[in-house]
């Protein structure tokens, strides 16, 4: 079956602004290719909400759509700082101030657990290669967090690194930009880390960025062992080595944990994947409820192998109850989502838009989703997408589908894999997707019921 689907024109999806007043709106994606990374959020939680994924910051943000309909991908509108009505709030005006107060040391060693630490617009350079900003010292529960909340996004400038230890719980961090360009510090290292035995963790209308030289081994955002963490509403982009040195160097890097959610964020242009699932064979740990949703995931990667989101689930390192969808998932440079390993289980792809990932590379296994190898891909859903692949639709089924590996009922463009390579996919509607301007990253459509924007 050929079918055209008509399309809406939208108004605005994106705005690459910053005002006057310092408010910042998401940037439009360029849907060009840049270059790849290794590396370490969704929904805003308004502070006092009891830790659910929904809601204004305390920064004063929100974001557009839900979690459940077929609302704006990547939009959401930022506001200047502020610290809630009754907090304690604490002015930060110099990088000394912010490294003592994050470690709550004096002369911030007797404030409230849940005093509003308000940063001061201004650029915040770390004395040294170490972590500046090392939250030691969390809130009292989900009502009464410990906030770092910028006076702007984008007028709050930390040159350096950042740290949410272990056990201290009940964090936001809101409303600034790490920025890691011309940031010096050897071996590996991440942005922001949030370790293990830490609960109910924010981090919201934040910008990672860099200048695609710095960050190794590691991500912008690492979780290792973090439980309930919600990142929404991040720019996450330009981590790491971009080209042959930066394999290891990723946009967000979930290496263990449970219950963590990545939503409503543009993840663009990191050294290699745009997300990476890696526990490490279990030496990380295990990941558990991870959702994935509403993002854009796009030009990542620089070499083959490195793409817009990639599940490594080996050894004892399980890999379970994944829920990905509502994305935009494009341009990433080997394939869109791919999976390695066998210890997954639970995992759900739906609808999400996968479009034309793997131009840049020439390697035959390149393609929009993607199983690694024999003993890849187990336990696995894929329905509801629009898949608009440049080379392939899927590279391989291998031995996949009695392990649970399925591909059904999608709506798909381009070159399906033929003989046992094709046992994976099955119910396909193929239809020409038309888009409404697919080459700047407008991917709404009209008339169908598949994709990240259906209903």
């Amino acid at each position: 079956m050929f079918r055209t689907i008509v399309l809406c024109a939208s108004a605005g999806l994106f705005v690459a602004a910053c005002s006057s007043d310092g408010n910042e709106t998401s940037p439009k994606s360029s849907g060009g290719s840049t270059s790849n990374v290794k590396g370490t959020g969704g929904s805003s939680v308004a502070r006092g909400s009891g830790g659910s994924a929904s809601g204004s910051s305390s920064g004063g943000a929100s974001a557009a759509g839900g979690a459940g309909d077929a609302g704006e991908i990547a939009v959401w509108t930022d506001a200047l700082g502020a610290c809630p009505i009754g907090a304690t709030k604490v002015d930060i005006t110099t990088e000394a101030e912010l490294d003592s107060a994050s470690r709550g040391e004096a002369p911030f060693a007797n404030v409230p657990a849940s005093a509003c630490f308000f940063i001061h617009n201004g650029k915040y350079v770390s004395a040294t290669s170490s972590v500046g900003m090392y939250v030691k010292v969390g809130g009292s529960d989900a009502t009464h967090r410990r906030l770092f909340v910028g006076e702007s996004r984008s007028g709050v400038v930390v040159n350096g690194r950042a740290s949410v230890d272990a056990g201290a719980s009940h964090v936001q961090i809101s409303n600034l930009t790490f920025d890691l360009t011309s940031y010096t510090q050897s071996g590996s290292f991440n942005t922001l880390t949030l370790l293990a035995g830490s609960t109910d963790l924010r981090v919201d209308h934040v910008t990672f960025t860099g200048d695609c030289m710095t960050g190794a081994n590691g991500g912008h955002v690492e979780v290792d062992g973090s439980t309930d963490v919600v990142v929404e509403a991040c720019i996450i982009e330009k981590f790491g080595r971009c080209g042959p040195n930066g394999h290891q160097d990723h946009g967000v890097y979930l290496g263990s944990g449970s219950n963590i959610t990545i939503r409503n964020n543009d993840i663009r242009g990191n050294a290699s994947r745009g997300v990476q699932f890696n526990t490490e064979g279990g030496s990380y740990g295990t990941l558990d409820n991870i959702v994935i949703e509403r993002n854009r995931i796009h030009d990542n990667g620089h070499a083959d192998y490195e793409d817009g989101i990639v599940m490594n689930a080996t050894g004892t390192g399980t890999i379970s109850n994944v829920l990905i969808q509502r994305n935009l998932i494009y341009g990433n440079y080997y394939s869109g989502i791919r999976e390695s390993g066998g210890e997954s289980s639970s995992v759900v792809i739906r609808n999400n838009t996968v479009y034309r990932n793997g131009v840049a590379s020439t390697a035959l296994g390149r393609s929009e989703l993607n199983i690694d190898d024999v003993g890849s891909g187990a336990g696995t859903t894929v329905n509801r997408n629009i898949i608009v692949a440049a080379n392939k639709i899927l590279n391989d089924c291998y031995d996949s589908q009695p392990r649970g590996y399925a591909l059904v009922d999608n709506l798909v463009q381009g070159v399906s894999p033929t003989g046992t390579a094709a046992n994976c996919i099955s119910g396909s509607v193929v239809e020409t997707a038309s888009f409404v301007d697919a080459t700047s990253g407008d991917f709404h459509t009209v008339g169908t019921d598949y994709g990240a924007y259906g209903p």
